[in-house]
């Protein structure tokens, strides 16, 4: 682990990280578990709403990159040199990418609050006090609560759910190596499909008050 990776805050704040899966219910337990513990709450970088239309584009345009929030090129088609500064290109801009999110990411800390995605459990990895949540949960489950949160159909849930999910795996494979998929960066991993919200504010709620104590 690295040093001056998430500690609570630069004057004793509290910081809670938060990552889920599709359709876990992330932005409302945060919600709520940052009223209950008067903490700012600090949102993902995308939306699902973000997502889809990130998704469709790069379907439409036929590249990889474009997802990246508009920095990396479109790779052309032509081989030989063009192909390697395109490379190029967007390797520049995935490491610019990696840095804005890192900075965003510490600045969030140093206010302290819930934050929300920008892989927060793993830049803010190892700092005293700051607890790691990954919320989970059944696939059916997860599917029915995201339609009745977005008010879409459950048809379209069904359809975003793989392309969020991977996105946002992706997202942090290329940015940092990172793998949310896996446990190691996360103190609390809570199935939001076997509690209600009430308990799940409670459960993350006394966890950052023990590693708050223990800080």
């Amino acid at each position: 682990m690295t040093q001056n990776a998430g500690y609570a805050g630069a004057d004793g704040q509290q910081i809670i990280t938060m990552w889920e899966l599709y359709g876990c219910g992330m932005e409302q337990v945060a919600t709520a578990v940052a009223a209950e513990l008067g903490l700012p709450l600090h949102g993902q970088a995308f939306s699902s709403d973000d997502v889809e239309a990130e998704t469709e584009a790069r379907e439409k345009e036929g590249t990889f990159g474009r997802w990246l929030r508009g920095l990396t090129p479109v790779a052309s088609p032509v081989g030989g040199l063009k192909d390697d500064m395109a490379r190029i290109g967007e390797d520049r801009s995935i490491e610019e990418t990696a840095r804005t999110v890192r900075a965003d990411v510490n600045a969030f800390a140093d206010e302290g609050g819930v934050i929300l995605g920008r892989n927060g459990a793993f830049l803010l990895q190892g700092r005293p006090g700051a607890l790691h949540v990954k919320l989970v949960g059944k696939l059916e489950e997860r599917v029915a609560r995201a339609a009745a949160i977005s008010g879409i159909d459950p048809e379209k849930a069904t359809r975003r759910q793989p392309i969020e999910d991977d996105f946002r795996r992706d997202l942090a494979m290329k940015l940092f190596r990172f793998d949310p998929l896996e446990d190691d960066y996360y103190d609390l991993v809570l199935d939001t499909t076997r509690f209600s919200l009430e308990e799940c504010v409670s459960l993350i709620v006394q966890a950052a008050q023990m590693r708050k104590q223990s800080a």
